[in-house]
């Protein structure tokens, strides 16, 4: 192609100067990023994996261009290649169907950071933040427009607009300017007049994405319908983003999809889970997709508020621990290899029947795009493959996004390499080369021809909701909403009463923008005769979060009548963020639905619905199951009693509890109590049984006595011939009860018999079975044997999850004894256990084995810890808090969120929190020389009750606690865990209480000025 003004430019960041510095094919850019020894050791030797550069040269681009086989009647077009464009990542089209390529050349380590750490995926912890534009170091990404300016079909004018971005990964056009996603931060550029030349300097609309693994960090920017800025966040990356809109953080670890409100600022997530998120695609309904790197699927389908599959140990828990299930991938039938990461569904009119309605998903793994049909599958989607579309025997073409454009076209993006793995931390990435496709019907040319649509008429922009492209369509929506011109509004209105064509949807979407959705037309589209529409009038009731009177009334009446499973996918959705007493009006209609039971989505939507509002709506929820046809109720059965009973148990406190036994007290018949019974006694499995009411406390007493003296678990006791190897069989059936599955763990523990531990491990390995982990955990303490150590190494980052007390407990066990410490440590030196995330009383009870090379090793990552005193000068540390805290009155609320993830865990106040350190209520709360001293260093005064005992048992282990009972032949021991030890006395070489407190030293390390002045508004507050 042709480029006007322009001057190509081959180059790359040298990360060991910030500098410009030409690029060379084969070279190795990645020796300046190390800022420790730990990195520098695993850059030099980390093996690399998956498709790594093979030395191989690039073909021409002409020349591959004729290396690709296509299905009958498709035709692929070189658009533009390198050295106009170099490593393109993403696309994007603005108002003018101008094409926009965003340039990922800094990829794979950010200009100006050092790597102070690696873990075993690669993650990567830099030793700072990078500075947002201009102030940070430049990097190497660009943002460039290309443009068809005669129609033939062909780009011949190019323009760099946004240069020295520093890992940016996609841009968004619209709504007054030009939108970046350049993790960790949210860019806008105002630029009014369109001229492309921003404004000002970029303004910071989100902050606190991301940046571990570059591979997977924020990507593609979307307009939604609605007016809000969809994007994705990939599965090996955190963020902790601050909603402008409330001043609170949303924080999340790994894939999911996220949405920003640019008028009022509003920041939340969509929905969370699947592969890594690196593709997003809105359809024409609003349905919201995206590709995945899993197999045997074309990807994900995301309900709003809904919670998808990820690897939990590697990619964390998701943010509900409460929502005790998760959606698959979309079933599929086809071509099962990995990874359609690019996904689109086409919906451009331009190819007729052949491709209508298909995902267009290319798979730069394997060099081929294919082209699935999507199918209804209940309320969700199933995808059954076609003729592949596109395929070659060039081992570069990695195409890396693909998406419909205003031409009616699919263009896709080919980072060009011959290595695709990100899976070594290595940078010989070619960065040099780069196409992007056209796909297109054969002999035909395809040309946008709609002008500037942000400077059409509003009544021509109305006229393009029936454009047979769905991006001319919603640009148009959004073009008029932005314009703000509510004199439409009565056509608007008219064109959805008549509900005739597409333009139904885009009307109301239209109208939304302009504010002109009222009560009355809400209720009227409730009944529209338009599916879709429907839908989206209860998902904009449910984003404004408030319904009252005649709204609700009507939203209780649709739940009872409405005919199509995705809108009651939606009335769950929307029931999550509407008012409890609307909340449970809709669920109450929602659960009479019985067509729904067997539905892939819809009853653990009606679940997460009713689990917002198990505490907000309490008393709503006992009113409704003061009746008694909800427990005859087959969907309120199988998939909410027992979730609630479980619910309100793990969040525990008294209104928790109290809420138990009004479930087991409204139980209409002795099924039903068993049934809670059972998800009552498998919370408490493997973590302490908490002080609860006295009606719970004796039915669960019976109901334990009960599994206690099943069948098995008394043969297994009684040593009968044969039992060892049944209960190895049954601990791992799920139709069991949790309660007789926990206690033939135990007993196969006290068996002593070697051979049970495979069983235990393949425990740790289960789905969605935290309880019963922990309980496997604590009786493999039991053996000294590395396979124990083994098996729970091995699936420290995969089956064994954060939540719910599992990983902490596996800590636990392992610290326990001297040689599983030790292989502990080999792991925290790999960073594949954080340091940071161990507790204090893990790294003393690892002290304990008094091993002299432990202990330097434990020195080098906790110093203060193994000083005993956190090593903080306590004159001095207390009058800099006291200095902070006269400099401003604290925030009680915020300062609450302090102390809950700080202090909570161990010690009560006002009655929250946990009951192993001292109940803090009754301190002298307004004294700061009480505080202080306290928190900075725990174990200057150690408190009769609240010693640290430590165990030293004859089998090799330790284990450490608060003393919580001792009798003549027993101990028990409760960690900061919570978890209880029961110890045999003869069992006991020695018990000492120890020097050092298990409250964790320093514990205010790392907090701002203004979250001290909040945590101790809150501690002292009268």
């Amino acid at each position: 192609m042709t480029l006007n003004n322009f001057t190509a430019g081959m180059i790359a960041v040298c990360l060991i100067t910030g500098g410009i510095l030409p690029a060379q094919d084969g070279k190795d850019g990645s020796a300046g990023v190390a800022g420790s020894d730990q990195a520098a050791e695993v850059i030099k030797t980390f093996g690399g994996r998956g498709a790594l550069a093979d030395g191989s040269k690039p073909t021409p681009p002409e020349e591959a261009l004729g290396k690709f086989t296509l299905r009958d009647g498709f035709e692929l077009k070189l658009i533009v290649s390198e050295p106009e464009v170099e490593q393109p990542l993403s696309l994007a089209w603005d108002a003018r169907g101008r094409l926009w390529v965003v340039q990922y050349r800094q990829y794979q380590f950010p200009a100006g950071l050092k790597i102070v750490e690696y873990d075993n995926h690669l993650r990567a912890r830099f030793d700072k933040i990078p500075l947002p534009p201009p102030a940070g170091e430049k990097g190497a990404d660009v943002i460039s427009v290309f443009e068809d300016t005669d129609k033939d079909g062909v780009f011949d004018s190019k323009k760099d607009v946004i240069t020295g971005l520093n890992i940016a990964t996609s841009v968004a056009i619209g709504a007054g300017g030009i939108w970046v996603a350049n993790p960790p931060y949210l860019l806008f550029y105002p630029d009014a007049d369109g001229d492309d030349v921003p404004d000002t300097d970029p303004v910071v609309k989100l902050s606190g994405f991301g940046i571990e693994d570059t591979h997977s960090v924020m990507n593609s920017l979307t307009w939604g319908p609605d007016g809000w800025l969809y994007g994705v966040n990939g599965s090996t990356t955190t963020g902790k983003v601050i909603n402008p809109a409330t001043g609170k953080a949303v924080a999340w670890q790994g894939q999911m999809v996220w949405r920003f409100h640019p008028p009022t600022e509003r920041f939340e997530i969509y929905a969370e889970g699947g592969g890594n998120t690196f593709s997003l695609d809105i359809d024409a309904v609003g349905h919201v997709f995206s590709g995945t790197n899993n197999g045997n699927t074309r990807g994900m389908f995301y309900p709003q508020g809904s919670y998808g599959s990820k690897s939990w140990g590697k990619h964390g828990p998701l943010t509900n621990p409460y929502a005790f299930g998760y959606f698959e991938h979309m079933e599929h039938k086809g071509d099962d290899r990995r990874f359609p990461q690019a996904f689109t569904i086409y919906e451009g009119g331009l190819f007729g029947e052949n491709l209508a309605g298909r995902i267009v998903a290319p798979n730069s793994l394997h060099n081929l795009v294919w082209a699935s049909r999507l199918e209804r599958n209940g309320s969700t989607y199933r995808t059954v493959d076609e003729a592949n579309l596109v395929e070659t025997g060039d081992r570069w073409f990695r195409p890396v996004y693909a998406g419909l454009a205003p031409d009616g076209a699919v263009y896709m993006a080919d980072w060009y390499d011959s290595r695709l793995s990100h899976v070594r931390p290595v940078d010989d990435w070619h960065k040099t080369s780069g196409r992007v496709y056209r796909l297109q019907p054969k002999e035909v040319t395809p040309v946008y021809e709609e002008g500037d649509l942000s400077k059409r008429p509003a009544e021509e922009l109305i006229s393009l909701f029936s454009h047979p492209n769905r991006m001319i369509r919603r640009r148009s929506v959004l073009e008029l909403g932005w314009r703000g011109d509510a004199s439409v509004r009565d056509q608007l209105i008219t064109m959805i009463d008549d509900a005739e064509g597409v333009q139904t949807l885009e009307a109301l979407w239209a109208i939304n923008l302009l504010g002109g959705l009222t009560e009355e037309l809400k209720v009227r589209w409730l009944t529209n005769p338009d599916t879709h529409v429907r839908r989206w009038v209860v998902r904009l009731i449910g984003d404004e979060g408030n319904a009252s009177g005649a709204v609700a009334t009507a939203l209780s009446d649709l739940a009872l009548s409405e005919s199509d499973v995705q809108v009651r996918v939606q009335l769950a959705s929307s029931a999550k963020r509407l008012p409890s007493a609307t909340a449970m009006g809709i669920i109450e209609g929602l659960v009479q639905q019985q067509d729904d039971l067997k539905d892939p989505h819809q009853p653990l939507m009606i679940w997460w619905a009713l689990e917002a509002h198990a505490e907000s709506g309490r008393a709503e929820i006992a009113a409704w199951l003061s009746r008694v046809e909800p427990w005859r109720n087959p969907i309120v059965q199988e998939w909410l009693l027992t979730r609630l009973m479980k619910r309100y148990a793990i969040a525990g406190g008294d209104a928790n509890f109290q809420s138990c036994a009004m479930l087991l007290e409204k139980a209409p018949d002795e099924s039903s109590k068993t049934q809670l019974l059972e998800a009552l006694q498998s919370s408490f499995e493997g973590v302490p049984m908490p002080v609860l009411p006295d009606s719970l406390t004796e039915a669960l007493k019976k109901f334990s006595e009960q599994l206690g003296d099943s069948g098995l678990v008394l043969r297994l006791k009684s040593g009968e011939a044969g039992a060892l190897v049944e209960a190895q069989r049954a601990v791992l059936d799920p139709k069991l009860p949790t309660g007789v599955r926990a206690g033939l763990i135990r007993q196969l523990g006290a068996s002593g018999d070697k051979s049970v531990i495979g069983t235990m491990i393949k425990i740790l390995s289960l789905d969605q079975e935290s309880a019963l982990k922990r309980v496997a955990l604590q009786t493999m303490a039991r053996f000294d044997d590395e396979a124990v150590a083994n098996g729970i190494i091995g699936r420290y980052g995969s089956t064994l999850p954060a939540e719910h007390g599992v990983r902490s407990t596996a800590e636990r066990v392992l610290a326990g004894r001297p040689h599983w410490a030790i292989q502990m440590m080999d792991e925290v030196d790999k960073a594949v256990i954080k340091s940071r995330d161990l507790g204090a009383d893990v790294v003393q009870l690892m002290l304990e084995h008094k091993d002299p090379a432990l202990n330097e090793r434990i020195q080098k990552y906790w110093p203060g810890i193994a000083a005993g005193s956190g090593g903080i000068d306590l004159t001095a540390e207390s009058a800099r808090i006291k200095t902070v805290l006269s400099g401003g009155a604290g925030d009680e609320t915020a300062g609450k969120v302090h102390f809950t993830t700080r202090c909570a865990t161990c010690h009560q106040l006002f009655g929250e929190g946990m009951k192993i350190g001292p109940d803090l209520t009754g301190y002298e709360r307004q004294n700061l020389d009480f505080w202080i001293p306290s928190i900075v260093n725990p174990s200057l005064e150690l408190r009769e009750g609240y010693l640290n005992y430590v165990a030293s048992m004859k089998d090799g282990r330790k284990v450490i606690g608060l003393m919580q009972e001792q009798t003549p032949r027993t101990v028990t021991l409760r960690d900061l865990a919570g978890q209880v030890s029961l110890l045999d006395r003869t069992e006991m070489e020695t018990l000492e209480a120890s020097p050092i407190s298990l409250m964790p030293p320093a514990l205010l390390t790392g907090m701002s000025d203004e979250d001290l002045r909040d945590l101790f508004a809150y501690l002292m507050r009268k």
